[in-house]
Formats: structure tokens, sequence, C-alpha cells
């Protein structure tokens, strides 16, 4: 006799996408709405909702299409007529991590809801009572893990479902008949933990009565930052070095694992954060065990101990669950200062420094350079970008930030992205209008661009980019010395010829003048007035001759610049 009815959406986003559950929902009009808005969005995509039947006697759902829309029609494998076969073969197999790990992911918002952890319902029979009567909750779960197992088996959606529903009866099972024979262990507060893990350690069981143990002194702490707590605890009233005490830390550290997997659970470990940046160097400390740090000193106490233990060495499977979390919150959308784009500059160079320079098989190179990558592509927005140049005095100044901004950047892609920023500002006219008859003198202005250059030459862009962009600003100064005449009035007067050579390669050399055309240029008069009849000459006089021997030196040092552009 069927039970319980609910409505099941779902989704194929396009032709080779496969089908997933997107939302359950248990009033049909209102399923049917979000189907429509879905599709609305996503023309090239199909939405399906089918109307879920509970079988109480068969033990499964019976699924009947309601609505279509779009072009792919959802077939569930009916035809597949292989055995079910899952992971998890027995209920010890559900503690395993990777079974929590899935519990905890389908049952998220009920764990959420009730602050409690997988490990918890596992050996808590409270927590499995109030499972069982909290409606579809346990349903829907059996469901979602049935669909995905039958995307990549060769069995039917029902087969997977009667296999889960047969290993969740036999876990249930266990732990109702435990509790009423009275074999899960008490821990009164009076007995130190040490002491239980101590008897535990002794007998048959241990894991599985370890666990018990804890979930009952867990079941007072009715909130994740009490529970990790009472885990912190139960850590320090641990003995020194022993069998007894690797036992138990393993279990404390998956314990607390479980509870920071949590959003709740993280944001209890993390506290209040004033934005992305500061929960970000939290996570950072935590996972490197760091104590000192200004961002752990405003941290929670927990936060305070569990880092500590970290740095001891210690809790492995939270360090892990930290390290993930980093990737995930690195590839959030939000800006890590919002109030500051300098600040998110700032930090975000020092967090690439301190994670990625020091590798960790938790956290992967690769991983941290895409992240860092997304990140920096979300500077080079063009808001962002107008936000960095606002208040800049002069197109000089709004370069020089642009430019500065190389060092901060991840990923070839968006260091080729900023030098075209940068290559069209060079361009623009109001820039060409400053470099050209702007406030300070010419000399001052190519002194600025021969700055901007060899930042450009330092940088890590694409080496076509890199050219270009040196190129583009050798181009400017070249404009500069044309419209100027700077160099014709090096070279007017009556000086000796050999004193205008100097004059002109001094400007090469001394960072007047950008590599380029505008060196070359330098140089080619200076060699001209060197060959002329009176450069001859005079480097034949003993003070021609001293003047000739700084020449060349000017002259040879001017190769590498020469080669640089």
């Amino acid at each position: 006799m069927a039970t319980d009815t609910h409505y099941e959406v779902f989704v194929k986003k396009n032709r080779k996408a496969a089908w997933t559950l997107h939302e359950a929902q248990n009033d049909r009009e209102t399923a049917i709405r979000l189907a429509h808005k879905i599709f609305a969005q996503n023309k090239i995509g199909s939405v399906r909702v089918t109307k879920e039947v509970y079988d109480e006697e068969a033990r499964t759902f019976r699924s009947v299409p309601i609505c279509e829309l779009g072009d792919e029609k959802f077939a569930e494998g009916e035809d597949k007529n292989g055995a079910a076969t899952l992971p998890c073969l027995t209920p010890d197999d559900l503690s395993k991590p990777h079974a929590r790990d899935t519990i905890r992911r389908v049952l998220t918002a009920w764990f959420e809801r009730l602050q409690a952890l997988p490990m918890e319902l596992l050996h808590r029979p409270d927590l499995v009572e109030q499972l069982e009567a909290s409606g579809t909750d346990l349903q829907h779960a059996v469901q979602k893990v049935a669909i995905a197992s039958a995307k990549d088996g060769d069995a039917n959606v029902h087969g997977y479902v009667k296999q889960l529903n047969e290993l969740i009866q036999q876990a249930l099972t266990r732990i109702y008949q435990d509790a009423r024979a009275q074999r899960l262990p008490e821990y009164p507060d009076s007995k130190p933990f040490k002491d239980i893990v101590s008897e535990i350690h002794a007998g048959d069981q241990r894991a599985y009565l370890l666990r018990s143990a804890m979930a009952a002194r867990l079941k007072s702490a009715k909130r994740y930052s009490n529970k990790l707590d009472a885990l912190m605890d139960m850590g320090e009233t641990l003995g020194e070095d022993s069998p007894e005490r690797d036992f138990a830390l393993t279990e404390i550290d998956n314990y607390a694992a479980e509870v920071i997997s949590f959003d709740a659970g993280m944001a209890a470990l993390l506290g209040s954060c004033r934005d992305l940046g500061e929960t970000l160097q939290r996570l950072a400390c935590l996972f490197d065990g760091d104590q000192g740090a200004d961002a752990i000193n405003y941290a929670p106490s927990v936060c305070k101990r569990l880092t500590a233990r970290i740095g001891k060495g210690e809790m492995d499977a939270c360090r892990a669950v930290v390290a993930q979390s980093l990737l995930t919150e690195l590839q959030r959308p939000k800006r890590l200062r919002p109030s500051s784009l300098s600040g998110e500059l700032q930090l975000a160079r020092e967090l690439a420094q301190k994670l990625v320079m020091s590798p960790d098989s938790l956290l992967p190179t690769d991983a941290l350079i895409k992240a860092f990558a997304a990140r920096s592509a979300r500077l080079l927005h063009p808001e962002t970008i107008e936000e960095l140049l606002k208040g800049a005095a002069d197109p000089n100044e709004e370069l020089e930030r642009l430019l500065a901004l190389e060092e901060n950047l991840v990923g070839e892609t968006n260091k080729q992205k900023l030098a075209g920023y940068a290559h069209g500002m060079l361009g623009a006219q109001n820039t060409l209008s400053w470099y050209l008859r702007g406030p300070n003198k010419p000399l001052e202005r190519l002194a600025s661009l021969t700055v901007h250059q060899r930042r450009v030459l330092k940088g890590q862009y694409p080496s076509r980019e890199k050219a270009e962009l040196a190129s583009a600003i050798d181009e400017l100064g070249m404009k500069i010395i044309d419209e100027s005449k700077i160099l014709n009035a090096v070279e007017a007067g009556d000086r000796p010829a050999l004193d205008k050579a100097t004059g002109l390669l001094r400007l090469a050399t001394a960072g007047a003048l950008p590599a380029g055309q505008c060196s070359s240029d330098a140089q080619a008069r200076a060699i001209r007035h060197l060959k002329s009849a009176g450069g001859m000459s005079e480097a034949q006089t003993e003070d021609g001759r001293a003047k000739l021997k700084l020449i060349q030196t000017m002259l040879v040092k001017m190769t590498p610049r020469a080669d640089a552009a």
C-alpha cells in the first residue's frame, strides 16, 4: 500500500549531459512550476517531473512521469537486468570514511537541523528514531544514492533501492538490539575519558564501542561548537604516547572532521569572519598549525585548540577537511577584501606565497594554481580595473598601477589579458597627449616610460605579449623624442663631438630612454659624432682617449638592453 508521495525534478542540461536529480518537492504544482522555471533558463536542456510513490510492502518507489519539457526523454535504465552491488555490504561498512561521507552529503539538511553527525547516527538509537520519524528524509536519501549508483552500475534504480533498504534495516536492527542489550557503553561525566578508552582498548569491538561511548557523551552537546569543545576536551585527558592514546585520537579526529565537514560546523570552528579573506587566513593557519598568527588569535578558542593539535602533527582527518575547504573557498566568486582592492591584492599574494610555495599532497600545486588563476581572472573584470585606476593623478600613474597588477596575477591567460589592457591604455588619446605634452619635462616623461618598460621586461608575461608591450612603450618614447626634439638639443651647440656622444649615450644608459628604437637612436647619433672628423681628431688627444674609454664602456653596457628590447 502506498504510504508516501513526493515529486522529483530531473534535469538534463544538454544533449551530452546526464540526467541529474535537481530537487524533490512534496507539492505537485510547486515541482511543475520549478520545472518550467528551469527550462525557461536553459532552452537547450530538458526537464522532467516524476511522481514518486513509496510502496511500503515492496520497500521501493514507483515512478510515474507527470511533466516532460525539452527534446531529451528520461530513461531510468529499466533495461538493466544486472544485480545491484553496493560498496557497503555490512553495517560495519557504513562506518568507513567513504560511506560516512555519502551519508553526510545525502542527509546534510537533516544533520545540520539537528546539529548531529553521521558517526552519531550510526551509534545513537535516539537519532535513528528521529530519522525514521522525520518523514521522507531517509527515503529521499536512499533514492539519491540509488540513482547515482544505477547511473554507472548494471542494475536499475529499484534494484539499488532494495539493496540499500536491506542494508539500512540491518544497521538499524543492530543499533536497536545493542541498545536493548545494554551493549553500548555509557559515558558518565564523572569518569575520565582516558579511563573509558583504557577499558574499551582492552576488550573486543574497540572502534565500535569507543565510537558509541563518544556518541553518548556528545548527546549532551547540542551545537557543533559544543561538540568540538567536547572532542578537544577528550583529547586533552589522554596521556602520553601509547597505543590507547593513538587509538582514541584517531576516533576524536574522525568525529571532529565530520563536524567541520558541514558548513555549519566549519562556521562554528572559524567563528565570525569579516570577509572571505579572513576566512582563508584562518583556514591557512589551521592547515599549517600556525598558532601564533593574528588570524588565529582572534578566532574562537576551539579553533586555537585544533590549530595546536595540527601543529603537533595530529588530527590528519581534520587537516584534510581544512585543505578541501581552502580549495573550495578560494574558488568562491566573492572578493577577499571587498572594502579595499589594495588589501585584496596584498592578501592574495600572501596566500599564494604561503600555500603554493609550500607544496603538500593535500593541496596539490596544480589545484592551487587553478584556484588562484580563477581568482586572478576576477581581478581583471572591467569594474575592478576601474576601481584600481580610480583616483590616479594622471595617465602615468594609471599605467603604473596597471602594470603593478601583474605581480598579483596567476596564469598565463590572465597576464595576457592584462597586457591587452596596458597596450590599449598606451594607445589611448589621453595617454598620448600626457606623454607628448604633459606638465613634466620631456626627459622626466621618458624616464617614467623607461621604468614601466623595465617592469614589463621583468614580468612573467607570455613572451609575445611582453615583446609587444615593451615595443609599444618604446614607440611612445620615440614620439616624445620626435615631438620634443630632446636629442637634437643634446647635439646642438659647439661642444666637442665626444662630449655630445657621451651625453647621448649617458641618456640611454642612465635609464632616461626606453630600450629599443629610443636607445638605438641615441646610440646611432653618438656613433655618428664619434666617427665624425672632429670626433676622430679629438680621440687622438690625451683628454679624448679618456672620453673614448668611457664611451666604449657605455656602448658595452647598452648591448644587454638592446637584446632585452
